[in-house]
């Protein structure tokens, strides 16, 4: 394996780790940690304790809606998070550039790695907005988005750098079966987001504390998303079935039954264990990666129609 592919892998990996730290920083209250951006409380690298505040520091607290005196705990998960950010950062420039002395030998790699880079800036920016709006329900879900897609552009430049991109071909319509389960497993995801968006405002009126008050009055919104759990299961299990007698297809989608299988048990630990925070995380993280792998098994093949193939590296 190319320096290059190694890079790529890498920076996959990394892209997942900073959506898993985003997850971690939502279940812990931590999103106000650091009330301004992109530096914290006025510093490069915040403070361990409340004496190494800036004389000052009590202007960025009138902004937080969640602790309003200095927490440690919280103010270095958002501060790590935000490292992990910048270098993911990083890794996209590094990952340009490697790619870009690659250009003339697989150009829609080179491509894909402009947009990943791209994307991560732009991420990077709208974190200042999300913590100009002081963590507005909206600006987190779309912040959100913006990591769910740099990971699927990434996955996509995975693919394109070890040779797996439309590799396969198969038939029209079982293509555009894992198409439409993908847009139901987004749905799924959207409906996550509005419950997540209610257990913010019902935990935050309850200063963070009863836990198994947060979901008890099953709002309609977890209710939808509680029932449409049984279509996303129904329709990975007829893809099983209808995609049954095409071996490109069959493994892939085993492993995607297998994690919205997971996802299943923990919302159902999530709603019975009042919602205990180790599983926050985890539930979206399973989300992302089921989103991830129908990409996969999309990008993955092809239709009959010949596609351009991209060279390996």
């Amino acid at each position: 394996m190319t320096a290059a592919k190694k890079w790529v892998f890498a920076t996959f990996v990394l892209t997942f780790l900073v959506i898993i730290a985003g997850g971690i920083v939502r279940t812990t209250q931590s999103g106000m940690g650091c009330p301004d951006w992109p530096k914290c409380f006025g510093l490069w690298i915040p403070p361990t304790n409340a004496s190494q505040l800036p004389p000052d520091f009590e202007k960025f607290l009138k902004t937080q809606d969640i602790d309003h005196s200095f927490n440690v705990y919280h103010t270095w998960i958002e501060y790590i998070n935000r490292l992990l950010g910048a270098l993911l950062g990083v890794f996209a420039v590094i990952q340009f550039a490697l790619l870009f002395f690659k250009r003339d030998i697989n150009r829609p790699a080179f491509n894909l790695s402009i947009a990943f880079l791209v994307g991560v800036i732009l991420t990077g920016l709208f974190g200042a907005i999300v913590v100009k709006l002081n963590l507005a329900h909206v600006s987190i879900s779309v912040h959100l988005f913006f990591a769910i897609v740099l990971a699927q552009i990434q996955l996509a430049l995975l693919m394109s750098t070890t040779g797996k991109l439309f590799k396969k071909t198969t038939g029209t319509k079982m293509r555009k079966a894992i198409l439409f389960l993908l847009i139901i497993i987004f749905a799924q995801s959207v409906l996550g987001t509005m419950v997540r968006m209610y257990i913010d405002d019902v935990s935050s009126a309850l200063h963070f504390e009863q836990r198994e008050a947060w979901l008890a009055k099953t709002p309609l919104a977890f209710l939808i998303h509680r029932s449409f759990s049984w279509i996303v299961l129904a329709a990975v299990f007829y893809a099983n079935w209808y995609c049954r007698k095409v071996p490109v297809l069959t493994r892939p989608l085993r492993k995607l039954t297998g994690i919205i299988l997971l996802s299943v048990v923990t919302g159902v630990v999530l709603y019975y264990l009042d919602v205990p925070a180790a599983a926050q995380p985890l539930h979206l993280f399973l989300a992302s990666m089921a989103i991830t792998q129908t990409m996969f098994i999309l990008l993955y093949t092809k239709n009959t129609t010949d596609l351009m193939k991209p060279q390996v590296l």
